[in-house]
Parts: structure tokens; C-alpha cells; sequence
């Protein structure tokens, strides 16, 4: 039976908190390898265990297992005894198959009570496969290693090591209402968030009706995608093009985009009360655009009472772009011809330092309540399900009924 040794890092620091961080990881790599015939992850020294059933491929696996946050690292491995002669044997067969002119053996001791140290055990298993096959050692530059992974029970040997995403298991962090527009970066803000183990919960504001569903299409199509590493999404699609056209036709136009971002935020905080979310997040960037100047991101930080995340703040425009293409989110954030609220009613000249008390008085101009309470009734509600595959299933709902609920 094929085993999967998985590794972690940051989660091996918490100290007595460590069984619910392992215990979310396992829960998390199970729910990855649904459909995938497996049995139950299973906790041991520092490290956990999955065993496959015969036949599973090992490319699907490694799909799963790459969208796991939390875990650094994995290897498939043969399990045998904890004695140096099964050591001894199992290296060997692990390495007879194997094109090589060098190698060498690299031994984890957790098991402190084995008679022999690592290096014993290094040495002694290395003369075995020699006593086989010709060859040099290399400690440095080996053409193959063969590691070792002693536990009381029972060993792991294996020859790879697969990269993990890193950071949290998702869900040990709370949850995070995210603003999703649709672009570049917002996606790439969610990642963030979801890989310091929070919940992303998702709203995007469309421009109905004055837009056609285009940018509905591509939010939908990037939850999709990024559910696959939360297992179960919500997306919340707000239509804002009514409420933009209120805010044109009373405020000053340089303050438009600043309002329409404090609405954002109110509705977006409304959505998180009924979420049980403790923070937002945004894909905003300082300096990128005319919005996200310090003195505007404190005037739209002004009408939220809960935290403003911004994961991208120190990011510049390539970076984020390269984020995206290794996620997997740039190519739908680029779909072409898309009609999103931002262009919507777009002042000449927006506001760039504006201050505070300004901004205040242009809202007390708005029925900032009416609008708030428009925007989250008015909502529909979408779910999304993993299934394995880089698949997953959408209903949608109301949001009238949904913030009844």
C-alpha cells in the first residue's frame, strides 16, 4: 500500500495549540483527496501519514496535496520496521530501480531510544547498498538521496521530496470577507488570506444594470478556482450600478470612487456580521492607483469598524502579476471585454489626497443607510463545493432570504 509522508513547519511551533493546527491540517488533506480512495489522514511523531490504495495515481495526488496550505512538504515512501537490517533492505530496493552513480543516506532519528545515531545508521545502510552495487558516496552533490524517517512503530524510506504551498490549514484563523473585483490583484489577496489559514468568504459589486454579467462570470470562475483550496466557498454578488448612479448625480465627482468604496466596505461589513467574519480584505496595493494613496486608504478605512487586510500593500503591479500566473488566476483576470462597475460613472479628475473630513461631509449628502440596506438585500448568493479534480459544483440563492437565515 502506497504511503504518503506529509510535512510541516510553522505548525510544529505552536506548543500545546499544535493538536488543532495538525488536526485542521488532517482534515484539510482528506477533504483534498476526496474521491481519491485513501484511508483517514493519521497523526504521528512530528509528521502525518496517508496510506492509498493500490492503483491511485501518484500525478493526482500531488495535484490534491499542492493546494493544501499548511503542508511544506511530501513524499511517497515505502514503510518498513525499525530495525537496521528492514533499513537496510528497504533502502536497497528503493534504490536498486534508480539510474545513479552517487548517492547517500540521510537519516531523521525521532525515535531517540534506536541503539544506533543517525550517522551509524547512515553509514550502515550505505555500506549495504555498496555491498550491491557500484558506486560512490556523495555527500554534497549526490545523484540520488535516500532519506530515512525512524519512528518507534515503524520507518519511512523514500528517494523525493515534493514542495509544499506552506503556511496554515485553512480555517484555523477565522474568517475574512474578501472584496473581489475581478481583476489582477483581488484573487491574489484571497490566497494570501486563505494561506495564513482564514476562510475567505467573497463579495463582488457588479455593474447591473448599467453593465452586462460579464465580471459576474469571471468572479464566478475565480471562487471556482480558489475553492479548491478551502473546499467550500460563498460568493456574494452585490448589484452596485444603481447605487453609483445615486452617488453621481449628488456628490463632487472627485469624491465618487472614494464613496463608492466606503459603501463597499458598509456592505461588505453587513455581509460579515451575518458570515461571523472578523475582518475584510481587499487586493489594494499603495500607490497603485488613484484610490490607494495613504490619505484615500484612510478615508475609506474610516467607514469600516472591523479590520481592512491588505495582503498586497507592499506589492508592486509585477509582483502581484506573477503571483497570479502561479496560483492560476491570471489568465481568467484578463479575460478580455469585461464590464465591471469600476469605469462606472469615473470622474475626470478623482481625488487623490483627500481629506477625511471632506469625504464625510460629501456622504452626509447620501442615504448612506438606504443604500447599505439596497445593496444587501438586493444580493444574490452563490455556493461553491470541491469535488475534486480542480472541479466544483454553484448553487445559487437569494440574498434576502439568505440574510434571514
Amino acid at each position: 500500500m502506497p504511503i504518503v509522508v506529509i510535512h510541516y513547519h510553522e505548525i510544529g511551533l505552536k506548543g500545546k495549540n499544535r493538536r488543532f493546527f495538525e488536526d485542521a491540517l488532517r482534515k484539510n488533506i482528506d477533504n483534498a483527496l476526496a474521491g481519491l480512495p485513501h484511508r483517514p489522514t493519521r497523526r504521528l511523531q512530528g509528521r502525518l501519514e496517508v496510506a492509498l490504495d493500490d492503483g491511485v495515481g501518484v500525478d493526482a495526488v500531488r495535484q490534491r496535496l499542492n493546494t493544501v496550505f499548511g503542508l511544506t512538504g511530501y513524499s511517497f515512501a515505502h514503510e518498513t520496521e525499525s530495525s537496521i537490517s528492514a533499513l537496510k533492505e528497504a533502502a536497497w530496493q528503493l534504490l536498486r530501480d534508480e539510474p545513479f552513480q552517487s548517492f547517500c543516506i540521510r537519516t531523521k532519528r525521532s525515535w531517540k531510544q534506536f541503539p544506533m545515531t543517525s550517522v551509524e545508521i547512515d553509514a550502515a545502510v550505505g555500506e549495504h547498498v555498496l555491498e550491491q552495487r557500484e558506486a560512490k558516496v556523495d555527500l554534497k552533490r549526490p545523484d540520488i538521496t535516500c532519506h530515512i524517517e525512524l519512528l518507534p512503530e515503524k520507518s519511512f524510506v523514500y528517494a523525493r521530496k515534493h514542495s509544499g504551498p506552506g503556511g496554515l490549514p485553512v480555517g484555523v484563523s477565522g474568517r475574512v470577507v474578501c472584496l473581489m473585483s475581478g481583476g489582477i490583484d483581488s484573487p491574489v489577496a484571497a490566497y494570501r488570506i486563505m494561506r495564513r489559514g482564514a476562510r475567505v468568504m467573497f463579495v463582488h459589486f457588479h455593474g447591473e444594470p448599467f453593465t452586462d454579467r460579464s465580471s459576474q462570470s469571471v468572479a464566478r470562475e475565480l471562487v471556482q478556482l480558489l475553492t479548491r483550496h478551502q473546499f467550500r466557498s460563498t460568493l456574494y454578488m452585490v448589484p452596485f450600478g444603481g447605487i453609483q448612479r445615486e452617488v453621481s448625480l449628488t456628490c463632487d465627482p472627485s469624491y465618487r470612487i472614494l464613496l463608492y468604496r466606503r459603501l463597499m466596505m458598509r456592505i461588505a461589513e453587513g455581509i460579515a456580521s451575518k458570515e461571523r467574519a472578523l475582518a475584510l480584505a481587499t487586493g489594494e496595493s499603495l500607490g497603485q492607483v488613484a484610490s490607494q494613496t495613504l490619505q484615500n486608504l484612510r478615508s475609506i478605512d474610516d467607514a469600516a469598524r472591523l479590520p481592512v487586510l491588505r495582503p498586497l500593500i507592499a506589492y508592486d503591479k509585477q509582483e502581484i502579476i506573477e503571483l497570479a500566473q502561479r496560483i492560476g488566476t491570471f489568465d481568467v483576470s484578463t479575460t478580455p471585454y469585461v464590464e465591471d462597475c469600476c469605469p462606472l460613472f469615473m470622474p475626470d479628475q478623482p481625488a487623490t489626497r483627500s481629506k477625511l473630513h471632506a469625504v464625510r461631509e460629501q456622504e452626509a449628502l447620501l442615504p448612506v443607510d438606504s443604500l447599505v440596506m439596497q445593496g444587501l438585500t438586493t444580493a444574490t448568493v452563490e455556493k461553491f463545493t470541491f469535488l475534486g479534480g480542480g472541479e466544483s459544483t454553484c448553487v445559487r440563492s437569494g440574498a434576502r432570504q439568505a440574510m434571514r437565515e
